[in-house]
């Protein structure tokens, strides 16, 4: 009877999911998609200008609904960070989505000033057709001014890469010469956790299992423009790591 009862109950759930995924049909070709409303820094609590905002579809699969066809379309905020699309939806999609990066690649935006706010990486129409006064979230980069010195780069080649904590900003400056004295202007993530990477390449230090690398952690504040200065002696004393 248990035995019974547990197929019973399988069956059920299976069924269950069977008609969860049958019961989000497309949105009709032709139908007028628009939304309206304004882009605002999560932490600096501003409307941001020159925002670029994606229009999303999705799709559903037994285990949920994806919002990762597109961008299907986009527009770009004005000076008061105020945005307005319209889009005819073209019939493969169940649903719709703003957001001012990538959905499918962690969040990933391109964009020269903004990123995603990792909170709030995408803004769903939840199966309306018309979003009015919506706030889409995003987070301004700041700048970050980097002075480095290398008295002596016996590997003639030294990368630096510039991260936030997940990967919604990344650089990486590749630099040659006996010795090294610039200053690189980056980006940063305010209000957060951004690390610098000094690292020297496997096929450089000719050891195949092990690389040489260095981490700076920097917790930026809301200054414009963060300075910080780093100096080696020599190459040679940043740490071997296991490759």
């Amino acid at each position: 009877m248990y035995i019974k009862n547990k197929f019973t109950g399988s069956c059920l759930v299976f069924l269950s999911g069977l008609t969860f995924i049958s019961c989000h049909k497309d949105v009709a070709v032709g139908t007028l998609i628009q939304a309206n409303g304004f882009v605002i820094d999560s932490v600096k609590n501003k409307r941001l200008s020159n925002a670029t905002i994606y229009l999303y579809g999705a799709h559903q699969t037994f285990y949920g609904i994806y919002y990762d066809i597109g961008p299907m379309d986009s527009t770009v905020s004005d000076n008061n960070g105020s945005f307005s699309l319209k889009y005819i939806s073209a019939g493969n999609s169940i649903d719709y989505a703003l957001a001012v990066g990538s959905v499918i690649y962690g969040g990933f935006s391109s964009q020269n000033n903004y990123v995603v706010d990792v909170a709030h990486t995408q803004y769903p129409f939840n199966y309306s057709h018309q979003l009015n006064n919506v706030i889409v979230r995003a987070r301004e980069l700041n700048y970050l001014r980097l002075n480095l010195k290398v008295l002596s780069n016996p590997y003639d080649t030294i990368n630096v890469m510039v991260n936030t904590t997940y990967g919604e900003f990344s650089a990486l400056y590749r630099l040659t010469g006996n010795s090294v004295d610039t200053s690189i202007l980056t980006r940063c993530l305010p209000d957060a956790l951004n690390y610098i990477f000094y690292e020297i390449e496997p096929e450089v230090v000719q050891d195949s299992f092990k690389f040489r690398r260095e981490i700076d952690t920097v917790t930026a504040n809301l200054a414009d423009t963060l300075t910080i200065s780093k100096t080696f002696n020599s190459t040679y004393d940043i740490l071997l790591q296991p490759f």
